[in-house]
């Protein structure tokens, strides 16, 4: 009997090991193609209690891209709990005198709240609105007029709002604004051209919104064929109103629109609210912005906004790879941690955390908490072993809360479009040029739940070809284990 047992063990293993020996095959047949010329490919796939069930490169450090979002914003969640909210404050210093003249200034007091002025979360929330409902309050005080300022403090965020490792090309559009100590309308502007010029005339800029005051652009943009997609991109330094607009965009009837970083979003809202309280009728001495903090007992509050709960802008952070709301809660983090709101006390915090989960830490260099940074990189070991400490922690039902459900939701909602296994993955994605990642759980054929990493890194043939060959590793990976 026990020599049957032992032969049975011991074919189940060979039957084990044959069987991981076939999938390595198939797998390395796929990154054979040429979708992957001169590319790096990094594979790491590991069940819940940390074995190691696919090990392709997996100890080589490549750039994770937007899939780092999964390590900023976990480490929040974990941080600060799931109902977390961002306060902003609106009043002002001094006295009103009889006659409505505010003797001190309208004071705006940041929270790096990512969400203030957002139409994402309802149009009640807009920045259209937001303005109005500060305009009232102050009006409701009993202010006519305004001897002061409009400052806004930003002292709860130092350093720089933005990572000096980002390329020059991203940081003056929407996705590279930065994370500031006032935030709003998710620091974009929006601007509207004319598309239906002749192939090869400058397309006509219409108009900018929100309006920043000081603003001035310069467009270069072209018009080309209806199918050649926004090929434009905004060009200028974050602290700067001066920008050049390059590139090309599709002929089209209708207006077409490019979002930009609005310039230094503190001392434009400042510069926005000043505008909007002359018009209705309350001058000010200008606006500024201050890094000065103020005391409770000489501030006056007129209004408040809390952000939505932070399990709703970890989701949207995730699901729509905004870039903004992981920068804001990296910064945050380090506030809490070190009571130090730059990017450098965050990123110690995020290396802390990483080597307390017994991440060697040699294994990653993290430079910011979106993925944007190139200087980024991780390996995809490591990346499935952060996965792996989380699910001990929360579970994966829990995790699967804040990781895109591929075919349903968020920037994988094609991925896999078709294929049986569609549904059992939840990846976070992550590209920019050269870079295509997909990390997160997923459940195979047989039942087994099981943690993934892949990345592909410098890969010359586009990120569209490279997808086509990640959905079959992924398949294959559903199908075999």
């Amino acid at each position: 009997m026990i020599r049957l047992w032992i032969l049975c063990a011991v074919l189940s293993i060979a039957n084990q090991n044959q069987g991981q020996s076939n999938l390595s095959q198939k797998l390395n047949g796929i990154i054979d193609n040429n979708a992957f010329e001169y590319a790096t490919v990094g594979l790491s796939v590991k069940t819940l209690d940390g074995e190691n069930v696919v090990d392709i490169n997996a100890d080589k450090k490549l750039i994770p891209a937007s899939s780092l979002k999964l390590v900023t914003t976990f480490l929040a969640l974990k941080e600060f709990g799931k109902d977390y909210t961002f306060t902003t404050h609106i009043g002002y210093n001094g006295k009103i005198d009889r006659a409505g003249t505010l003797q001190g200034d309208i004071i705006i007091i940041g929270s790096g709240d990512p969400t203030f002025g957002s139409s994402r979360y309802g149009e009640g929330n807009s920045w259209k609105n937001t303005l109005t409902k500060v305009v009232d309050s102050i009006k409701k005080a009993g202010i006519t007029c305004v001897d002061g300022k409009i400052e806004v403090k930003t002292h709860v965020f130092q350093g720089q709002a933005i990572c000096p490792s980002w390329p020059y090309s991203d940081i003056a559009n929407y996705y590279g604004s930065g994370a500031w100590g006032l935030n709003f309308n998710e620091n974009k502007y929006n601007l509207y051209f004319s598309a239906n010029v002749p192939e090869g005339d400058i397309a006509t800029l219409d108009y900018i919104s929100p309006e920043i005051p000081n603003m001035h652009l310069r467009s270069e943009v072209v018009i080309k064929g209806p199918k050649t997609g926004d090929n434009a991109y905004i060009y200028g330094d974050p602290f700067h109103y001066s920008k050049i607009i390059r590139g090309s965009i599709p002929y089209s009837k209708s207006q077409f629109v490019i979002k930009g970083a609005i310039p230094n979003p503190p001392l434009s809202f400042a510069f926005i609210l000043e505008k909007e309280l002359e018009r209705a009728g309350i001058k000010s001495n200008g606006s500024n912005t201050s890094k000065t903090s103020i005391k409770k007992s000489e501030f006056s509050s007129l209004i408040s906004f809390k952000s939505p709960p932070l399990y709703r802008i970890i989701q949207e952070a995730n699901y729509e790879s905004i870039n903004l709301y992981c920068e804001a809660l990296l910064r945050k983090l380090g506030w809490k941690s070190k009571k130090d709101g730059s990017f450098e006390a965050g990123l110690e915090f995020v290396e802390d955390q990483l080597t307390d989960m017994g991440i060697p830490e040699n294994s990653f260099n993290i430079n910011d908490g979106s993925g944007l940074s190139p200087r980024n990189t991780l390996t995809p070991h490591s990346f499935t072993s952060f996965i792996n400490a989380v699910y001990l922690e929360w579970g994966s039902e829990t995790m699967m809360k804040y990781i895109p459900h591929v075919g349903v939701s968020g920037t994988v909602r094609n991925l896999m479009n078709k294929k049986s296994g569609q549904k059992k993955f939840y990846l976070k994605s992550g590209s920019i040029g050269g870079v295509l990642t997909y990390t997160g759980l997923f459940q195979s054929k047989s039942g087994k739940e099981y943690s993934i990493c892949f990345m592909s890194n410098n890969h010359s043939k586009g990120n569209r070809r490279v997808r086509i060959q990640a959905e079959k590793i992924l398949q294959l990976l559903y199908n075999q284990l």
